[in-house]
């Protein structure tokens, strides 16, 4: 009760313009042994923001702090001796962090070139079998027209041609008129996000994709318009360019792992070389 009193005491206290006094380090928190002092919070939080985000703030450093003090006393008073020695956990922690540091920028020195497109090309071909399309995919411009837009029949003979000049115009005319416009027809997606494109039952419309390249559907307000450039279908390899970039990563990995056994061969070998390392 006493803790809970004075915890509210000291909100009240960071509330004022006191907070931002930094007259001198005076401690404004104790649990048990474990003293807050005001420098500890200017430090953390006064410094990076302005006065209301700073009383805020402030408060919860000092619930956490209490909560934190709290816990660890309990802690210390509940657990055995043995389970309270930490170190030998500790300095494996620290071990391993550093390690991780000090492979992490030497990886970030020797592996920051882009993996070459011959060995995506290259690894592509090799494993094709492992590239297996789940779903189909396509590539696709999409936009919608309110019914109200002008000039909609010569938009319907531009969307049925194959001219790039006549894409042109429609790419022209959709940044004055459409509600939306997406060209995605040189970048692959999953079939089953274009369903939440169009109006219609999911079903027909997944067979009228598979079977037309344009595709025009209409509710009470728009018009929907899909043209499909190409299409891939599931079970078939997926194109390269759809799988790239998984590619890259696997390739990526694979230096990495490369990299890393080479480097503990090597400073196992100097340290033979230079007896570093005794076995006994």
């Amino acid at each position: 009760m006493k803790i809970i009193l004075f915890i509210s005491f000291l909100l009240l206290l960071f509330s004022c313009d006191y907070l931002i006094r930094p007259n001198k380090d005076e401690v404004v928190a104790r649990v048990f042994d474990s003293e807050l002092l005001r420098s500890e919070i200017n430090t953390s939080i006064l410094s990076k923001t302005n006065k209301d985000d700073s009383i805020l703030m402030a408060k919860n450093y000092i619930r956490n702090w209490v909560t934190k003090q709290l816990l660890l006393q309990k802690a210390m008073n509940n657990l055995t001796e043995e389970e309270k020695d930490i170190d030998k956990q500790v300095e494996d922690y620290r071990s391993a962090i550093l390690i991780h540091l000090y492979k992490q920028k030497l990886i970030n020195q020797k592996l920051s070139k882009e993996i070459e497109n011959e060995k995506i090309e290259k690894y592509y071909q090799e494993n094709k079998i492992n590239f297996i399309l789940p779903t189909p995919i396509v590539k696709a411009t999409f936009f919608i027209l309110p019914k109200t837009a002008p000039h909609i029949e010569q938009i319907r003979k531009w969307f049925k041609s194959n001219d790039v000049h006549d894409w042109g115009y429609i790419e022209d005319y959709c940044i004055t008129h459409a509600k939306k416009y997406d060209n995605f027809s040189n970048k692959w997606v999953e079939l089953k996000f274009i369903f939440n494109l169009l109006p219609g039952d999911v079903t027909k419309l997944e067979n009228e994709i598979r079977q037309i390249k344009n595709i025009e559907k209409s509710d009470e307000e728009n018009y929907y318009f899909l043209k499909i450039s190409e299409i891939c279908k599931e079970q078939n390899i997926a194109p390269l360019d759809y799988v790239r970039d998984e590619i890259t990563l696997i390739l990526k990995n694979k230096k990495k792992i490369q990299f890393e056994t080479q480097l503990e061969k090597e400073i196992n070998e100097e340290a033979e070389q230079k007896n570093y390392v005794k076995i006994y």
